[in-house]
């Protein structure tokens, strides 16, 4: 019964300790499979529209970085045409994902956290953009908006979307 007993802690043991190795070799393999930047959202944070040329609107966005640090970060404002291609009215660049409002940036701002998730080298983030819309012609004009986030290592992931406002 003993020699049961210790085959049967033995079998479990390898048992367990297999399914950990298991599950470490998956965790490696969806990391690896993981792109190194990724934006995932962009939208408006409860704010309708039409707005003013005088408005500041707050836009959020997210993502995740995975084996990576942050870079430069770029906005940029296209019209919106019924037909043919949209013209870029407008772009800001930011020297780095956390950066208050100065002339450099022509008053605009972007705040972003990062945080962690199961994967040691994964950080998912959340990000706060104060973009100002005197730039932008009125006249009842939509605009779209599309953000280029870049890697220190300069990867880039950029996500946008069409007429997410209209200025009147």
């Amino acid at each position: 019964m003993k020699s049961f007993l210790y085959l049967s802690i033995v079998i479990g043991s390898l048992f367990a300790a297999g399914c950990t190795k298991n599950n470490d070799t998956i965790k490696q393999s969806l990391e690896n499979a993981l792109p190194a930047i990724e934006v995932t959202s962009l939208g408006l944070l409860q704010q309708t529209g039409p707005f003013a040329q005088s408005d500041a609107i707050q836009v959020t966005f997210g993502g995740a970085l995975t084996k990576t640090e942050p870079g430069a970060f770029d906005i940029a404002w296209y019209d919106a045409p019924s037909s043919g291609t949209p013209a870029r009215v407008d772009s800001v660049h930011f020297d780095g994902w956390n950066v208050s409002a100065a002339a450099a940036t022509a008053n605009n701002a972007i705040s972003t956290s990062f945080i962690g998730t199961t994967y040691p080298n994964t950080n998912a983030f959340s990000g706060n953009l104060v973009l100002k819309l005197a730039k932008l012609a009125g006249g009842f004009k939509s605009y779209t908006l599309r953000v280029y986030a870049r890697t220190k290592d300069n990867r880039l992931a950029s996500v946008s979307v069409t007429k997410l406002i209209t200025v009147k």
